[in-house]
């Protein structure tokens, strides 16, 4: 009976061992695999953030390597280039890509995908353009009303210029002191665009409308390389001209950033190499030459602007960098998402 009842204890408490085991190897397993967890997403989200940088280091060498040295067109590698920038293999299905702004995340069809840079000089400054060519921004680009477009347009200036006497629609401190959630007027230059919607008369549907058209990068001047029509008619330039010189940069062959494109490769030729392409009545070749005369025009461009995405192929992840640098290879804007 004594041997039964020794037996019969250590089973009790072998199986009382075995039971604190299984509970401290339950404890252990909740407090240590979310730890696990949180150690592999963050490796891989490093992982994919160092794939996107790879896409920007491309970025870097294809401006690096731009042959064209006095001009910048818009059928040169950077701008368009999907064999050398689409989802370029690295190993065991990782890759990046180095996605063209305009493209959306919305796209679902690749096809609608482009992928290169775009320069911010094919924009309007918002830090350099005087109130007049502003105004016709907003009209014809924020589909504003004239007298709204010149309330955003002098309160532009007043939000960059240094003094605190706002112009006659403008804005200063006193007026954003008064809002709901008050402000300092800036009295400096904008350094991100979504500045623009702390200024008075800014919504988010105009702003929604002028953001891909409007930077705060470069000197000024205005790529007519790279601008579209409706950035050229902020000018003042007509329909007419700046379709005559949309048609121009595309060639025979009617499109864009083909290997046919025409460009402008000097300021100083600019209306002489328009007039040897397409036919202009004296009013454009004078509205023309006013308009470059004035300094808005430009040739070349020193800021883009990409995107690019590091990813793997087998799962539906990836990181997204937003960045924008210059021709001495500086980062000028940089959003991770």
């Amino acid at each position: 009976m004594s041997d039964r009842s020794e037996s019969g204890s250590i089973l009790v408490a072998v199986l009382w061992s075995l039971f604190f085991l299984a509970a401290l190897a339950l404890v252990i397993n909740t407090l240590i695999t979310p730890q696990l967890e949180l150690a592999a997403k963050i490796k891989e989200r490093t992982t994919l953030r160092y794939l996107a940088k790879a896409g920007i280091e491309m970025a870097v060498m294809m401006i690096r390597e731009d042959e064209t040295i006095n001009y910048d067109a818009l059928n040169e590698p950077w701008s368009q280039n999907e064999e050398a920038l689409k989802e370029i293999e690295m190993a065991d299905g990782e890759y990046f890509s180095l996605e063209h702004p305009l493209s959306t995340e919305e796209d679902d069809m690749e096809e609608e995908k482009r992928y290169g840079l775009i320069d911010e000089e094919r924009k309007i400054n918002i830090n350099v353009m005087p109130v007049e060519v502003l105004k016709q921004f907003f009209v014809i680009v924020g589909e504003t009303s004239a007298q709204d477009a010149t309330d955003m347009a002098d309160a532009i200036v007043d939000w960059r210029d240094e003094d605190d006497e706002p112009l006659d629609n403008g804005a200063e401190s006193s007026y954003y002191e008064g809002l709901g959630e008050g402000y300092p007027c800036k009295n400096a230059d904008f350094e991100v665009l979504e500045e623009l919607l702390l200024v008075k008369g800014v919504t988010q549907a105009v702003f929604d409308k002028v953001k891909d058209r409007a930077t705060v990068y470069g000197s000024g001047p205005v790529n007519i390389n790279t601008a579209d029509d409706l950035v050229l008619q902020s000018f003042g330039m007509s329909g007419e001209l700046a379709e005559k010189i949309v048609l121009f940069r595309k060639g025979n062959d009617g499109q864009e950033a083909t290997e046919d494109d025409n460009a402008f490769e000097s300021i100083g030729s600019i209306a002489a190499t328009l007039s040897a392409g397409t036919s202009l009545s004296p009013a454009e070749r004078e509205e023309l030459d006013a308009i470059v005369e004035a300094g808005f025009m430009a040739v070349q461009s020193n800021n883009f602007r990409g995107r690019a995405i590091g990813g793997f192929r087998d799962r539906n992840i990836f990181a997204n960098i937003v960045f924008v640098i210059n021709r001495d290879e500086k980062i000028r804007y940089w959003q991770e998402r």
